[in-house]
């Protein structure tokens, strides 16, 4: 089932338990979280990440069945259309 929250430390524990990590994407600088195997072009760390995702209003989209990996940090626009299935071609699937 797909949650959506604005808890920075939510977000960390739900990614931490997946082995996933903060990293940012260099076309566009968006903030995402790579798991084990995935591409990370540029590693950032929760230091960098937490103070970027409340600045910013962030929200944080994710999955909480066991085991799953699907996730997307963007605006509140941005998150909606992530839920409706109109998922930008940068987000984090």
């Amino acid at each position: 089932m797909l949650r959506t929250t604005s808890d920075v430390m939510e977000l960390r524990r739900w990614a931490e338990a997946r082995g996933g990590r903060p990293c940012r994407d260099p076309a566009s600088g968006r903030l995402e979280i790579a798991f084990p195997g995935d591409p990370c072009a540029i590693d950032v760390g929760w230091d960098e990440l937490e103070p970027a995702f409340m600045w910013a209003r962030s929200v944080f989209v994710y999955d909480d069945a066991p085991g799953a990996r699907r996730s997307f940090i963007g605006a509140t626009d941005e998150a909606h259309a992530f839920l409706v299935g109109e998922a930008r071609p940068d987000a984090h699937v």
